[in-house]
């Protein structure tokens, strides 16, 4: 438990109120509870009035008789005060009887493995680090202190994951990326030999895939967030706090940089470029050996930059009026020729 006096220094906020109050717990503004802390940001602020909530961070404002937290950023200091009021508890600890541990792997003393986990020969994995039932954990890997893998996460022989990396469920590290060569008769596979590197702080959803490289390394930088549902092809390397949203899919050799934003269905053709800070909306795509300019904002397939994009969207919402004007027009012609026949007659 902790007082809003801890919880303000602790988000290095103002505060204004019972400084001693105690919160033991988190909540949304229309549905906290006492003993618990909300977020209002700038338009939400009529419900500090209404919440059940014992504390409330704000951006401002004047709120007569209740608790509240002024900070810069609401949704950023309560996520930060969230882990540190409510940190997630280990589910389990210790090796479980039904894991399978080769031999030759190494496991920190306070790794937990769940039942039926699997970690071949010569993984290592760190400290603090929770490998859930029905995990492979392939040879050679490494797993950072405090990761996190889920039910059913697969990494396959050689990935590399940083601290604090979080892999859901059903997720696969290290398949095979899709490459083949056509010999006039058939595909002949490319043996896929590189590495996969995650970096610290990644977090990767369920059902996400990060195929191997082909010859060198697929790569996520540190930060990055991979949605649910998304594909990362051979040799793309993703950079620093890039975000991907669900379905979306990145071909082979593709780079996507720093903070950029891929929206969910994104289709990246292969050889892309993506700069840093750039986005790319939703169900946009991007052929490939393109490339987005850093901080640019990018929409629709082929993908475009956004002003371009909203003046072709306005141009195509006004065909309609200019296929009646079109008909008006047709008909005044051919109302003309009709009186020229007449007058020529």
């Amino acid at each position: 438990m902790k007082t809003t006096r801890e919880i303000a220094d602790f988000v290095g906020g103002t505060l204004r109120g019972d400084a001693e109050r105690p919160i033991h717990g988190v909540g949304s503004l229309e549905h906290a509870g006492a003993g618990a802390l909300a977020y209002a940001d700038a338009g939400h602020l009529d419900g500090v009035a209404r919440t059940g909530a014992s504390c409330v961070l704000v951006p401002d404002g004047d709120f007569p008789g209740r608790t509240v937290i002024l900070v810069d950023n609401p949704r950023v200091a309560f996520a930060r005060a969230a882990q540190w009021i409510a940190p997630a508890e280990a589910p389990f600890r210790g090796v479980h009887p039904e894991a399978a541990v080769h031999d030759e792997a190494v496991l920190a003393p306070d790794a937990a493995v769940g039942a039926c986990a699997v970690i071949d020969r010569g993984a290592q994995v760190g400290a603090g680090a929770v490998v859930h039932p029905g995990c492979y954990v392939g040879s050679g890997c490494r797993i950072g202190a405090g990761c996190i893998l889920y039910p059913h996460a697969v990494l396959y022989p050689g990935v590399e994951l940083g601290d604090r990396v979080i892999v859901h469920a059903g997720a696969v590290l290290g398949a095979d990326g899709f490459g083949f060569v056509f010999d006039g008769a058939r595909h002949v596979k490319i043996p896929q030999v590189g590495d996969v590197k995650i970096g610290s702080d990644v977090e990767i959803g369920a059902n996400t895939c990060v195929d191997r490289g082909t010859l060198d390394e697929t790569v996520v930088r540190e930060g990055a967030k991979l949605d649910n549902l998304c594909q990362i092809a051979h040799n793309v390397r993703i950079g620093p706090h890039a975000i991907v949203a669900s379905q979306a899919g990145i071909a082979g050799s593709s780079h996507v940089g720093g903070h950029a934003t891929v929206a969910g269905q994104v289709g990246i053709g292969d050889h892309c470029r993506i700069d840093d800070h750039a986005l790319i909306g939703a169900q946009g795509g991007v052929p490939s050996r393109k490339r987005v300019p850093a901080g640019e904002i990018y929409w629709g397939t082929p993908a475009r930059p956004l002003k371009d994009v909203k003046v072709q969207v306005a141009h195509v919402s006004r065909l309609p009026k200019m296929a009646e004007e079109l008909k008006r027009l047709q008909a005044e012609v051919e109302a003309l020729k009709a009186q020229l026949a007449d007058r020529s007659r």
